[in-house]
C-alpha cells in the first residue's frame, strides 16, 4: 500500500484522496442542483502541483507511455541490379545495322574489237537500247537518243552475220535485218573500235 501523502496549501484530504479546497464546495453545490455530475468531477480532478507521475508500467522502456512511440524509419530491401527495370528509351542490347550487300558491278566491256561489235548488236537484238547507246551508238548515231531509238521502230529483227577484225581497231561486218512489213535488208561495212567502244562506222546497204 503506498504511503499517505500530506495535503499541501490550497488542498484538503478526503479519505485517501487529496482534493483542491474549492472542489468540495463545488460538489456540494452540484449535488444540490442535480448531483449526478459530482462523481464525474471527482474522477477527473487534477493531481496537486508537485506530484510526480507514477513509474511506467512493467515491461516498457523508460519514457514509454500509452503506446504512442514513433516507429523507426522503414528501410526498403535492396534490389539487385539485374532485377531493376531498364529506363524507358534505353535499348536492352546494342543495335547492329543490317549488312548491306555490295552493289552489283557492271559487267566488264570486251577488249577485243570484234567482241565489242558483237555485243553491240546483241544489245540491239535484246532491244536494250541504253546499253547499245553507251557501247557506241552515241558516237555513230549523229542524232539524239530518242530519234536513234525511233529509227528501229520499223525493224522486226536484226542479226550480225559476220564480224571479222581487219586490223587493229577495225571490224568488217555483214548485217541482216527484216522490216516490220516483212522486207529483208542487208548491210555491209566496217566499225572502228577504241577503248572498248565503237567510235566510228562506215556501213551501207547493199
Amino acid at each position: 500500500m503506498p504511503p499517505s501523502r500530506s495535503a499541501g496549501p490550497g488542498y484538503v484530504r478526503v479519505g485517501p484522496t487529496v482534493l483542491p479546497r474549492w472542489l468540495p464546495w463545488l460538489v456540494a453545490a452540484l449535488v444540490a442542483v442535480g448531483g449526478g455530475t459530482a462523481g464525474v468531477l471527482i474522477a477527473v480532478a487534477p493531481e496537486p502541483a508537485g506530484r510526480t507521475a507514477d513509474a511506467a508500467p512493467s515491461g516498457l522502456p523508460p519514457g514509454a507511455g500509452g503506446g504512442s512511440a514513433t516507429p523507426s524509419a522503414v528501410v526498403p530491401p535492396s534490389v539487385p541490379d539485374a532485377a531493376r527495370p531498364t529506363p524507358a528509351g534505353t535499348p536492352s542490347v546494342a543495335y547492329t545495322p543490317p549488312v548491306q550487300p555490295p552493289p552489283e558491278a557492271s559487267p566488264p566491256r570486251p577488249d577485243d574489237p570484234g567482241d565489242v561489235v558483237e555485243e553491240y548488236y546483241q544489245d540491239l537484238v535484246n532491244r536494250d537500247f541504253e546499253a547499245a547507246w553507251e557501247l557506241g551508238g552515241r558516237n555513230i548515231a549523229h542524232t539524239s537518243y530518242a530519234k536513234w531509238v525511233a529509227g528501229y521502230d520499223t525493224t522486226a529483227s536484226i542479226s550480225l552475220w559476220s564480224a571479222n577484225t581487219v586490223d587493229a581497231g577495225r571490224v568488217r561486218v555483214v548485217i541482216r535485218a527484216v522490216q516490220t512489213d516483212g522486207t529483208p535488208r542487208a548491210y555491209e561495212g566496217t566499225y572502228t573500235v577504241s577503248g572498248g567502244v565503237i567510235v566510228g562506222a562506215e556501213v551501207t546497204e547493199r
